[in-house]
């Protein structure tokens, strides 16, 4: 394909270039649509390792990005946190409200960078009825802004834990009786976050 301009200097023009006129040159122009991709992944990954972040169960974590998919134009963050605690007094479905954040670029202090809801749709992963304990549950949860891989975990009742160290102990105390039940607790982790350009691009 010829271009007017060499490819050298198309590159060095598409640096000046702001994401969300990049996005937009990709979407619009395929004679330039090649060189929009690989300036996008240049930003996403070297320029924005503080831009995202997930707001859980009343937690903020951050998202660090990792790849970009020039066949899906979809951008790829990893997420490292340590699993949120859930707990439930009754086995039923269970929402967990989830946000996605952004930096706020209009109130940054050297000291402290202020993140703010990208918007107040959020995403919700949801606890089912009738998890087994132990069991771990692989999730994918997907919307029009983002998705989200996470690792759902309910773990053993304190009951049952009690009770086997009791009987590998071979003691037999009478049990404590409550007049509430014990919840039920599960962990949540997220663990990888991925955005589509449309998201990068508001």
């Amino acid at each position: 394909m010829n271009y007017s301009l060499p490819t050298e200097i198309i590159s060095n023009i598409f640096e000046y270039v702001s994401i969300n006129d990049l996005i937009r040159i990709e979407s619009t122009c395929r004679l330039f649509q090649s060189f929009a991709l690989c300036e996008i992944e240049k930003r996403i990954i070297h320029s924005t390792r503080d831009e995202w972040g997930i707001l859980i169960h009343l937690g903020q974590v951050l998202a660090k990005p990792i790849r970009f998919d020039p066949r899906t134009k979809k951008a790829y963050y990893s997420i490292v946190m340590d699993p949120v605690k859930i707990k439930t007094m009754f086995d039923h479905r269970r929402p967990i409200h989830c946000s996605l954040l952004r930096k706020n670029h209009t109130k940054l202090s050297l000291s402290e960078i202020k993140y703010q809801s990208y918007s107040e749709k959020g995403f919700i992963i949801n606890i089912e009825k009738g998890m087994e304990e132990g069991k771990t549950l692989q999730l994918n949860v997907k919307n029009e802004l983002c998705q989200v891989h996470a690792s759902l975990t309910r773990l053993a009742s304190p009951v049952l834990i009690q009770q086997a160290e009791l009987d590998n102990n071979k003691k037999h105390p009478q049990p404590i009786k409550s007049m509430a039940p014990l919840p039920l607790t599960y962990t949540l982790q997220i663990t990888e976050l991925s955005l589509p350009l449309s998201t990068i691009a508001t």
